[in-house]
């Protein structure tokens, strides 16, 4: 089924990109197999002496955070506070978060190019065989932090092996306008996803305002909304040991159905083609009344229109019958094994993750939308006094993974850079029948989990 009837230049060049990454991203999860061991002669032990970094030079590949803030401070602090110093040639490229795996998997088949990249979601897994070890650094990072979260610790490590370092996890809150919910006469945000369909299509028909989720194909806000949707049902890609798929399954439908109950009372069927920025673009235009977003919603109201920041409220996502689920955009950092020397980026990645760096991060960077994959983040290095923060704390402990209640795998990463749940949920909102959109997402996860 074609989700847009519109198409653009940049869903043309999103779709080629697309289809050069799962090439090459398949040929990476056959290469790596299901134990990905590490090979011989792998940098992952620690020099025999100390790390020269005078003269070194060192290509860090991250993301543009939707928080300017974050990416001056890596232009600036990180440089001023680490490379100058220590005399070496920092280079940090940010690229957009959904144009990140194309250049990571371009990188990693050619066997050349960043020296670190800061990886999402579970890619750890499905790349294993072309990372370093990193254990060394991890597991130092770990422990002065308070330790990892569990989510935090299950994306970057694979079979026992660190595949990456825990960068951070970009939490996400529903963003609401208080004054238009109590309009419709409601007095605090709907506990569960009955209600809010309830309180949305009475809020939509005060106001005209919907809610305004994103289900497209970006990396962030649709699979963060739509599989802790489909966790509160009792549905899931497979069971809880990854070896038998459950999607197709009667949880699995009760949660398209209501879905699809919220979607149209309370939605709108342009939500269909947003990715990441639209809603936040929508939400400072006051064309919607609510969304699920990271915090830079909230941050960037706060200089640019302080009125809308006093308005909005900050809540988590609420319950379904089997309970509330969240569903963090974890990151983390990865040294290819096609770097020599990979000495110079273990220092740059243990300086930045210690938690006395972190936390001046988090406080002149992100202030709060990036929270520390460990547990002093929530803690003595949290960085704001504004309590509307606070469901941020949460997240860490609440998060989940791709493909839970399964550990990660390659196959769970495959599916959600594939989008398959979100495409599911999407299928349905379009019109078709739960039992189509189950059994389409079914022929899928055979083919990706190869059972």
């Amino acid at each position: 089924m074609i989700r847009r009837e519109i198409t653009t230049p940049t869903d043309r060049l999103f779709s080629r990109r697309r289809f050069i990454y799962y090439s090459a991203a398949l040929a990476a999860a056959v290469a790596c197999g299901p134990a990905a061991t590490p090979a011989t002669g792998s940098p992952a032990a620690s020099p025999s002496g100390p790390v020269q970094l005078k003269g070194t030079k060192v290509n860090l590949l991250h993301w543009t955070s939707f928080v300017p803030d974050e990416d001056k401070w890596f232009k600036e602090t990180l440089v001023n506070d680490w490379a100058k110093p220590n005399g070496v040639d920092l280079t940090i490229e940010l690229v957009a978060a959904n144009e990140a795996q194309p250049k990571i998997v371009a990188a990693l088949q050619a066997g050349g190019g960043p020296d670190a990249m800061l990886l999402q979601w579970t890619w750890a897994h499905l790349y294993a065989d072309k990372l370093s070890d990193v254990g060394t650094v991890a597991e130092k990072v770990g422990s002065d932090g308070g330790g990892f979260y569990d989510a935090a610790k299950q994306n970057a490590q694979v079979q026992g092996v660190w595949r990456a370092v825990p960068f951070g996890i970009t939490g996400n809150a529903v963003h609401y306008r208080e004054s238009l919910l109590k309009q419709a006469g409601g007095d605090k945000f709907p506990a569960t996803w009955s209600d809010l369909a309830k309180i949305g299509a009475d809020v939509k028909a005060k106001t005209k305002l919907f809610y305004g989720q994103a289900t497209g194909h970006s990396f962030g806000d649709p699979p963060t909304f739509l599989n802790p949707f489909l966790w509160s049902y009792g549905g899931s890609e497979t069971d809880e040991t990854g070896k038998k798929l459950a999607i197709n399954s009667a949880a699995t439908k009760d949660a398209l159905v209501a879905f699809k109950d919220l979607f149209d009372k309370a939605s709108d069927p342009q939500c269909l083609s947003w990715d990441d920025s639209s809603n936040n673009r929508a939400y400072a235009a006051k064309q919607i009344w609510a969304t699920l977003n990271g915090a830079s919603i909230y941050l960037t109201a706060l200089t640019a229109d302080p009125d809308l920041a006093k308005d909005t409220q900050l809540v988590l996502l609420p319950a379904g019958p089997k309970g509330q689920f969240s569903l963090g955009t974890p990151f983390q950092y990865a040294i290819p094994k096609y770097v020599k020397d990979p000495g110079p980026v273990r220092e740059l990645v243990s300086y930045i993750m210690s938690p006395k760096t972190y936390g001046g991060f988090m406080k002149t960077g992100g202030k709060g939308y990036t929270l520390a994959p460990y547990k002093k983040g929530e803690g003595e290095l949290w960085p704001s006094s504004d309590p509307k923060f606070d469901p941020f704390k949460k997240i860490g402990t609440l998060t989940k993974w791709y493909g839970y209640p399964a550990p990660p795998s390659p196959a769970a990463a495959e599916s959600g850079s594939k989008y398959i749940v979100v495409d599911m949920f999407a299928k349905v909102a379009q019109g078709e029948t739960p039992e189509s959109a189950m059994s389409w997402a079914e022929g899928e996860l055979k083919t990706i989990y190869k059972l």
